[in-house]
């Protein structure tokens, strides 16, 4: 398996750039529906990452085959690990190198401390796995990839918001268009885009949806 990037140093020419302008409008994607998706393996703790192109920071990345990725053996209950793709432009005497990652996390099912330093090192998310002591295949598998599209991003998980940091990203996720904004307070908040424009619009209730008065 290797992976082939362009947008590190020297790499990029016209038809690099064509490529690479059309993703600009997101911080991190993924290219095609199968794109980098993850699944058990038959060996001990063994995530298997298909091929296809992963996109972000300003650089476009395509794997040519399946990847395979080991988990550490847990000790009792659970663990939740970040399946990422790492771009790190100071590899290979600062030419620049993206790898697959298995980033070890906690029994909390959230996204553990990742890089995060575009133009130094940098992790997009792309698979939550749980492992459990005692077995010796992953347990759950959570999709956080998106897809970047010319109005928004699409996401499968509602996870995927938590890495989604910029004021504006716009996201559809199982129906709703979620947009990056502001609450009361000021302060970043997702709240999804309302169709219904007026005073009486419904409250939201995620994982309810739209909730009527009776």
């Amino acid at each position: 398996m290797a992976i082939t990037s362009k947008g590190y140093s020297g790499t990029v020419n016209y038809a690099d750039w064509a490529q690479l302008a059309s993703m600009l409008g997101a911080q991190y994607s993924v290219l095609g529906v199968g794109a980098l998706a993850a699944s058990a393996g038959t060996g001990d703790r063994e995530v298997k990452v298909s091929a296809g192109s992963a996109a972000g920071q300003g650089i476009l990345d395509t794997s040519d085959a399946v990847a395979s990725l080991t988990g550490a053996a847990v000790a009792s209950g659970s663990r939740w690990d970040l399946v990422a793709l790492r771009r790190d432009w100071t590899a290979n005497d600062n030419a620049g190198e993206s790898t697959l990652v298995l980033i070890q996390g906690s029994a909390a099912k959230a996204i553990p401390t990742r890089e995060m330093g575009p133009g130094v090192k940098d992790d997009q998310p792309l698979w939550l796995v749980r492992f459990t002591a005692g077995q010796t295949a992953p347990q759950e598998f959570v999709d956080l990839r998106c897809w970047h599209g010319d109005g928004g991003l699409a996401a499968k998980n509602l996870m995927a918001r938590d890495y989604l940091t910029r004021i504006g990203t716009r996201v559809w996720i199982q129906g709703i268009t979620w947009v990056l904004g502001f609450n009361s307070s000021g302060l970043a908040a997702w709240v999804p885009d309302s169709v219904v424009v007026s005073s009486t619009q419904p409250p939201y209730v995620e994982g309810l949806g739209w909730i009527k008065a009776p």
